[in-house]
């Protein structure tokens, strides 16, 4: 019993010290770019899934700006991406993460948007040039505009949709892109990208089919702190 109550006691005091944290570093830019990045910031991310209507805590997520370099006389920026899916638990007993927790991306900003290049998987090999990217995120745009970027399909389903997170209030554009697999058809997903200008990914959720085929809510990432140098 007392190893429970001190157990508790723990895990509120993590979790104030993460509202604490997301309180402190949350940073307002004056930016209309719709993924801004820059050399050291990062965006930090409550990891959810659902079981049913259920929504269950299952870790974090952080994106953080790595590297830079010029290329084509433009800057691009290297990121980082951490998954974290260790419970409580494995966290506190030390348990490291594994290979497959971390990945890595290029993204620059023009007039037209944010373009992406995820590196090769045998390796981490940047972008030989600006036409290796593909214009993930045009902005501005409109609602109902539909463009296929990285073999699947997007649309705009919203420019001005307000959500609150962790990390604030935030007015939003969102994009949502379905991604179909030929050979594993049940595999499909469908992913919504909630982008504030200026601040970047707020939140992000994934649809998978249920036996029926419906498009059902299958996990989120909600911004809860955020830092750009």
């Amino acid at each position: 019993m007392i190893l429970m109550k001190l157990f508790l006691a723990l895990c509120v005091a993590l979790i104030s010290c993460g509202v604490a944290a997301a309180n402190e570093s949350a940073t307002s830019v004056e930016s209309d770019e719709i993924q801004p990045r820059s050399l050291g910031s990062t965006w930090e991310y409550s990891s959810y899934y659902f079981e049913g209507d259920t929504m269950v805590s299952g870790g974090t997520a952080q994106e953080r700006v790595v590297g830079v370099q010029e290329l084509d006389g433009v800057k691009i920026y290297r990121v980082e991406l951490v998954t974290d899916w260790r419970t409580l638990f494995e966290r506190l007993s030390g348990a490291s993460l594994d290979a497959d927790a971390y990945s890595y991306f290029w993204e620059y900003n023009s007039a037209e948007g944010s373009h992406h290049f995820s590196e090769n998987e045998q390796g981490a090999t940047p972008p030989g040039s600006l036409e290796h990217f593909s214009l993930t995120l045009p902005y501005p745009v409109e609602v109902g505009f539909k463009y296929h970027a990285d073999e699947s399909e997007y649309e705009v389903i919203a420019v001005d949709r307000k959500i609150e997170v962790a990390a604030g209030q935030f007015e939003v554009v969102v994009y949502q892109f379905e991604t179909q697999y030929s050979d594993a058809p049940e595999d499909s997903d469908r992913q919504r990208l909630f982008m504030g200008p200026g601040v970047g990914l707020v939140r992000w959720e994934m649809d998978v089919k249920d036996e029926n085929g419906k498009w059902v809510l299958d996990c989120r990432d909600d911004l809860f702190s955020y830092e750009i140098k």
